[in-house]
């Protein structure tokens, strides 16, 4: 009879993992609790006068699985996702030609962007942003130095400049195109070896500007004087820049901008906003001026510092994540955060042209919601496993030291006290500082 000791089982190494967490980030959960309730009472008010409360129920069942998936991810590690980080890239590529599918693709206001599977409708370009920033964390991770590299350059953008072409020309979101280079640019930026990344900077900069003044120059000035506005987002460029020229195409943009005016500081009272009613479907991207109207600037200004403060959270779990992985997955997914909560208030009080951008949490949708919880929940999977979060062993008659209890930042976790492992005791590997 062998003597060989066996390996833990599949459940003995799942119970050893969900052991092994650390306390997990309570601030950002509460942001994003509080943006989610936030979110159900203004879909409420935008919508509930003339679509009655069939939006609110749906966006409450969706902001409840959402919890649910979020919590649930939470407890995946992370690391599990890595070795199929190219195949969920592609799988989310080719689901948006699911939207030409006869029977599967639906339009609406003539945009072919969501499929409705079992009467579910779901938006697959979507797909596509957790996606784009798991592939960019596995080749940062994969390239290292070689990022400088044009291999590595050519490596990491070229499939995210072919998915942001192919959602732009296959759902035509340009949007969603958008803030898919957006997330990886961010990314390349923060982990580029060399500080001639600044250079680069610079020179891209120059020819945006270059690029947008010849658009502005051969294309927009001449659409203009000759009339000919056939092409959709030159007349959207159009109505942004002379609003009151293109009374119809600009309509969105300057109710909205009317609906911050008439908010003023403290805003009309909730549910006392009168621009929802001129508004097509409110609660959707616009919903940041039925915010404007009714809570004010002062509700807006609380509503921005909310998503900086979830932002901020989230970007200092990637700072002191366990490894380059989980560094980069929380990076990329508060970028995706404020990129899109950025593009979403300007667009709201016409700073940028009308581009379709929904509010994070807040507008009504259940593809984006869900994957926008599923997201935060690898976040706080990231922060479950921060080495040096310090969890007193009550359990082996070490001391509870005052400033070390369970909801204490890492920031003075794992480096003001290094040296005393008599006051605490570590789960999780070894210290930020060890690494």
């Amino acid at each position: 009879m062998s003597n060989r000791r066996r390996g833990p089982g599949l459940l003995e190494r799942r119970a050893n993992y969900l052991k092994s967490l650390q306390v997990v980030d309570y601030r950002l959960i509460i942001s994003v609790l509080f943006l989610l309730m936030f979110g159900v009472i203004m879909v409420y008010s935008a919508s509930s006068a003339q679509y009655g409360n069939g939006y609110t129920v749906k966006q409450f069942l969706f902001a409840v699985l959402g919890v649910v998936a979020m919590l649930f991810v939470s407890y995946f590690d992370y690391h599990h996702y890595l070795p199929f980080a190219v195949l969920v890239l592609l799988a989310a590529i080719f689901s948006l030609f699911l939207v030409k599918v006869p029977g599967l693709g639906v339009s609406v206001n003539g945009a072919s962007r969501w499929i409705s599977i079992l009467g579910i409708t779901l938006q697959p370009s979507e797909l596509v942003k957790p996606a784009i920033v798991l592939y960019s964390a596995s080749v940062i991770i994969d390239k290292k130095e070689k990022l400088a590299t044009p291999e590595g350059f050519a490596y990491y953008f070229i499939p995210a400049f072919a998915a942001a072409f192919l959602i732009y020309t296959v759902t035509d979101n340009l949007s969603t195109a958008v803030i898919v280079l957006a997330i990886s640019a961010i990314m390349f930026f923060v982990a580029y070896p060399y500080k001639r990344i600044w250079l680069w900077l610079i020179l891209l900069a120059a020819l945006a500007a270059a690029a947008i003044w010849y658009i502005y120059t051969t294309g927009v000035v001449p659409a203009h004087m000759s009339g000919d506005t056939d092409s959709f987002r030159l007349l959207r460029i159009l109505a942004w820049l002379y609003p009151e020229e293109y009374q119809s195409a600009s309509m969105q943009s300057r109710y909205s901008v009317y609906a911050i005016g008439f908010g003023g500081l403290w805003g009309r009272g909730l549910g006392s906003g009168t621009i929802k009613y001129y508004l097509p479907e409110p609660m959707n991207d616009f919903i940041f001026a039925v915010i404007a109207e009714e809570l004010g600037i002062v509700g807006c200004a609380a509503l921005i510092f909310m998503f900086a403060y979830q932002v901020s959270r989230i970007w200092t779990v990637a700072r002191h994540g366990r490894d380059l992985l989980g560094n980069y997955l929380a990076l990329g997914i508060g970028a995706h955060v404020a990129v899109q909560v950025i593009l979403n208030i300007g667009v709201a009080s016409n700073l940028l042209p009308n581009t379709g951008i929904s509010l994070p949490y807040i507008s009504y949708g259940g593809t984006a919601l869900l994957l926008q919880m599923a997201e935060i929940g690898v976040v706080l999977n990231v922060s479950r496993q921060i080495p040096g979060r310090r969890i007193p062993d009550e359990e082996a008659g070490q001391p509870r030291h005052p400033g070390h209890d369970s909801g204490e930042t890492y920031r003075r976790g794992h480096r003001k006290n290094q040296g005393r492992p008599d006051l605490v005791v570590y789960r999780g590997g070894k210290s930020g500082d060890e690494r």
